[in-house]
């Protein structure tokens, strides 16, 4: 097993490959991808639903516009809060989803060309309260019920002017069956700075989850990765009942220019459990090169688990925040190559309308 922290950098060389997993979903055969100008779906719009639960709470199509979120409550969402125990997260599953029948990496579509956008950053913020000696976490664990019972991914806290953003996979937020049925998961919270082996597994509490939100691409076409990118606005919560990077901080977002970067790349691969399996958040530092209109790790080994971890541009250890230029989408359990989509500017336009949320 790998250590906590590591720094590896490997050739692209991708040898001989058997089964391609997805580090959380997927569904079916892998299908072609093209870039947003050819394909003219990625920037199109994304869609937001109220978070669904088991208890009553149904996965209602939120209207755009940042009139939409005037008057919704921010309180959290205590059924569901209740509802993850310690001992429900403990057994949570990495979030898996149908297995592949493909091999090899993501193959684009026939024709097609990778394409870039001027690049844009937002900064990162510290905690709020950060003079006071409150830690700066936003990556961490997000629980949820899917298809297949208590599940798992990883995502990061960013910086929206709401403070109560997260960033995650598109697989994370909705995913589809092997029939083609989607769904929306349900009972959505996240703990940021989850650690498996702590006495208090949820150093600064849980956050219930108020929004989901996709690109349309994703949700008509799951087995296109390049749209793999998902955004959860969460209720205040946590130990103060606060927004969420008030409590922890936030990370800044990048988008556009090349698709090579060096990465600092976090998540919760349960193939680097601690002993006894205990999920705990792990680092791996490696250069970001284009494969397949995605960018692509091969020194990281991120497992089932980390889908939806922050690929991190610029980050600084000391203060424990980067910009999130992209985030885990696929693994390779044989050659061990990671694969995450490419922050076009629509991604900062998704995450700009979270506003609505």
């Amino acid at each position: 097993m790998r250590g906590n922290r590591f720094s590896l950098r490997r050739s692209a060389t991708l040898g001989a490959v058997a089964v391609l997993s997805l580090a959380g979903l997927a569904p079916a055969a892998l299908g072609g991808t093209a870039s947003a100008e050819e394909s003219g779906t990625k920037g199109d719009v994304s869609s937001a639903v109220t978070a669904p639960t088991s208890f009553g709470q149904e996965a209602s199509k939120i209207s755009d516009g940042p009139q939409a979120a005037s008057g919704r409550s921010n309180a959290p969402d205590k059924k569901v809060a209740a509802y993850w125990t310690e001992e429900r997260m403990a057994a949570a599953k990495p979030y898996e989803g149908p297995q592949p029948d493909a091999d090899g990496p993501p193959k684009p579509a026939s024709g097609s060309t990778s394409s870039t956008d001027p690049f844009g950053k937002i900064d990162p913020v510290g905690p709020k309260d950060a003079s006071s000696g409150a830690s700066t976490m936003p990556d961490g664990i997000l629980f949820f019920d899917s298809p297949d019972g208590p599940s798992s991914c990883s995502a990061s806290v960013v910086n929206a002017p709401s403070k109560r953003v997260l960033v995650t996979a598109g697989h994370c937020v909705y995913g589809a069956s092997a029939d083609g049925q989607g769904f929306w998961m349900t009972n959505m919270v996240f703990v940021p700075g989850y650690d498996g082996t702590a006495e208090d597994a949820a150093p600064a509490g849980v956050w219930t989850a108020r929004s989901l939100r996709t690109f349309d691409a994703w949700i008509e076409n799951t087995t296109d990765y390049t749209n793999d990118v998902g955004f959860v606005t969460l209720n205040d919560g946590g130990d103060a009942t606060q927004p969420v990077a008030d409590a922890v901080g936030a990370h800044g977002l990048a988008w556009g220019g090349s698709h090579d970067f060096q990465a600092t790349i976090h998540g919760y691969p349960s193939n680097q459990s601690a002993p006894g399996g205990n999920p705990v958040m792990r680092e791996c530092k490696d250069g970001v090169i284009e494969e397949s209109s995605m960018g692509m790790v091969d020194g990281c080994d991120f497992g089932f688990g980390a889908s939806g971890g922050p690929w991190l541009h610029s980050y600084d250890a000391s203060a424990s925040l980067g910009r999130v230029r992209s985030v885990t989408s696929l693994w390779h359990p044989v050659s061990k190559h990671n694969w995450g989509p490419y922050f076009s500017r629509y991604v900062k336009d998704m995450m700009d309308a979270t506003a609505a949320d």
